[in-house]
C-alpha cells in the first residue's frame, strides 16, 4: 500500500511540474497579451493576426499600422484583396487604379460555343468551371432560334485571353478570341 501511495504522490508531483512547464514556455501558438503602463492590454507583435468573419486582411494590417504609427498611411496604395476575387483568379483592386478617369479600353473575350440547346451551353459552362474558368452563358434570339454562347472575360490584355485560351486548348475546347471597346 505504501508503495501505491508513493507513486500516486509521484505521478502527481510530475504532472503538477509538466503543466507548470508548459504554461510558462514560449509557445508560437498561443497569442501571448502584455499590458503596458496604462493599463492597456496589446497583443504581442509577434502573435499572429486574428480576423473577424469578413474582415478584409488590408483593413486589419492597416488599423494595426495605424495603431503603431499613427500619422503614417503607408497602405494607402496597396492592393486590397477579396477572397471570392482571389478564389475566382481576378487581380487585386487598387486604390490608386480606381482614382484614375475612366478610359475607353479594350476588353477581351473568349467564345467557348455556341448552342441551340440550353442544356448544351449549361454542360459545356460546368465544364469549364471544373477548369476553374468563370463563364456566363449569353442568349440571344436570332433569326426565329435562340442562340446561347458561351462567354469568358473580359480579359484586361490579348496576352491574357490568349493564355486562357491556350488552357482550354490543352483541354480539348477550342475558343475564339473577341474584342470589344467599351
Amino acid at each position: 500500500m505504501n508503495k501505491f501511495i508513493i507513486g500516486l504522490i509521484l505521478g502527481i508531483a510530475i504532472a503538477g511540474g509538466l503543466a507548470y512547464y508548459l504554461n510558462n514556455a514560449p509557445s508560437q501558438f498561443v497569442n501571448k497579451v502584455t499590458n503596458n503602463q496604462s493599463g492597456v492590454i496589446t497583443p504581442n507583435a509577434s502573435a499572429p493576426i486574428i480576423l473577424a468573419p469578413g474582415t478584409k486582411y488590408q483593413e486589419a494590417e492597416s488599423t494595426a499600422s495605424a495603431k503603431a504609427v499613427p500619422d503614417a498611411e503607408t497602405n494607402a496604395s496597396a492592393p486590397s484583396y477579396d477572397f471570392y476575387d482571389v478564389l475566382q483568379g481576378k487581380k487585386a483592386a487598387s486604390s490608386a487604379t480606381s482614382a484614375t478617369p475612366a478610359k475607353k479600353l479594350t476588353r477581351y473575350y473568349l467564345q467557348a460555343g455556341s448552342f441551340n440547346s440550353q442544356n448544351l451551353a449549361n454542360d459545356m459552362k460546368a465544364r469549364l468551371a471544373l477548369l476553374g474558368v468563370n463563364a456566363k452563358i449569353k442568349s440571344k434570339q436570332e433569326n426565329g432560334k435562340m442562340i446561347n454562347r458561351i462567354i469568358i472575360g473580359p480579359f484586361n490584355s490579348e496576352d491574357e485571353a490568349n493564355e486562357t485560351m491556350g488552357t482550354l486548348k490543352d483541354s480539348g475546347i477550342n475558343a475564339t478570341l473577341v474584342k470589344s471597346n467599351n
